[in-house]
């Protein structure tokens, strides 16, 4: 996996019970204290090429954010909405 932080490029590679906890180990090796609370997702239309949408309650240190992430594939919508938290949090410090 590839983190941009700041303008910087990072390579991690992560590990857990699928997607989502691997990023969220990467994300914790990192500093950042994220734990997902609730997990949602749907298609946005019904044809074959649907895209998927993603949304994400965590916690991000002390506060509750929701992210969300759009993609083809409902795993990168998933990982697109914990980062979508992540940088809702780091904004709004």
């Amino acid at each position: 996996m590839t983190l941009n932080v700041e303008g910087r490029t990072y390579n991690r590679t992560g590990t857990g019970t699928g997607p989502v906890d691997a990023l969220q180990n990467v994300l914790s090796a990192e500093g950042v204290d994220i734990r997902v609370m609730d997990y949602s997702e749907h298609t946005l239309s019904s044809s074959s090429a649907a895209n998927a949408a993603c949304y994400i309650e965590a916690a991000v240190d002390t506060r509750v954010l929701w992210g969300i992430g759009i993609d083809s594939s409902t795993t990168r919508a998933a990982l697109k909405a914990m980062i979508s938290a992540v940088n809702r949090a780091l904004r709004d410090v």
